[in-house]
């Protein structure tokens, strides 16, 4: 659907407000705000999490949301649900991730009648939903919008918005990623991905193709640790072998794969000294070409 000018409008502001430098928190703290004032809405829900053939099939779920109504007991009752779900049902059968609405597969009624309903959306207060999905390596996430039972429905504006929204959110989180991985001190994770410090840096030499024994050289690590990281690392990705856990830090991690400014590429990739935070806007392309 074609936008008219004052979406463009809101539509470029909500894009140059993405992209705004900031940290993981900061990030999680703005996005409900940006995103609602593009895509009105009550509720704003971002859900991620990793797949995998072994161990488990849903790994490190991570969920952000304004205001807060998800307990973990409901988040579990929700993914236990997610393979019947109509949304993942149409989307693995056509193809077609997004944007989404409740209203495009069942009634009021109908949705009152499901599981979903009785288990978990009335406890939340969600009637409407509208979502689209991104895969970043091995997970997917939901970046959704939510309103209650006997609010408007979502219109085809706001399908186009949100999906011209996404690429946006997905790579502003990305870059809110890395912020978090150049402040980061010893023992702390990074969110999205559950790493520590020390598997990060193992994870970036595997990405790179060293081998086990060159990694355990250049971290000054005996070589048995570093394969007792590699394990972790496969299951906390959700991945079966190095050369997929090399295309997911690669992607996730690209800053940690390439030596920066006057650092020598043999030496391990380190974590830069915090700066004083920015507020200064990236560049994004103009909301009128991406509409056309």
């Amino acid at each position: 659907m074609p936008l008219n000018d004052r979406d463009l409008d809101v539509l470029q502001k909500a894009t140059l407000e993405l992209h705004e430098d900031r940290d993981l928190d900061g990030f999680r703290d703005a996005v409900p705000d940006i995103v609602l004032a593009a895509v009105p809405g009550s509720q704003f829900l971002w859900m991620e999490s990793g797949f995998s053939r072994i161990e488990q099939p849903v790994l490190n779920v991570v969920r952000w949301e304004h205001p807060k109504k998800f307990t973990e007991p409901l988040v579990q009752r929700l993914m236990e649900q997610i393979e019947s779900h109509p949304f993942t049902v149409h989307a693995r059968s056509t193809g077609d991730w997004g944007p989404l609405a409740l209203s495009d597969f069942w009634t009021d009624a109908q949705l009152k009648r499901s599981s979903l309903w009785r288990d978990v959306y009335r406890h939340v207060g969600v009637g409407r939903l509208l979502a689209c999905a991104a895969f970043r390596g091995n997970r997917v996430g939901t970046l959704n919008v939510c309103r209650p039972l006997g609010a408007p429905h979502f219109s085809e504006r706001d399908r186009t918005m949100l999906k011209l929204l996404l690429p946006h959110y997905v790579q502003a989180l990305q870059a809110a990623e890395r912020e978090t991985m150049r402040h980061q001190g010893d023992g702390e994770t990074l969110p999205t991905l559950g790493l520590t410090k020390r598997e990060v840096q193992v994870a970036a030499w595997l990405a790179r193709g060293r081998t086990n024994g060159e990694i355990a050289s250049i971290l000054a690590m005996q070589p048995r640790t570093v394969e007792k990281h590699v394990e972790r690392i496969l299951v906390k990705l959700g991945v079966e072998n190095r050369t997929a856990a090399a295309m997911v830090v690669g992607g996730r991690l690209a800053y940690a794969t390439q030596p920066g400014p006057g650092q020598d590429s043999g030496k391990a990739p380190e974590a830069a000294k915090p700066a004083a935070r920015k507020t200064r806007a990236r560049r994004a392309p103009p909301a009128r070409s991406l509409a056309r």
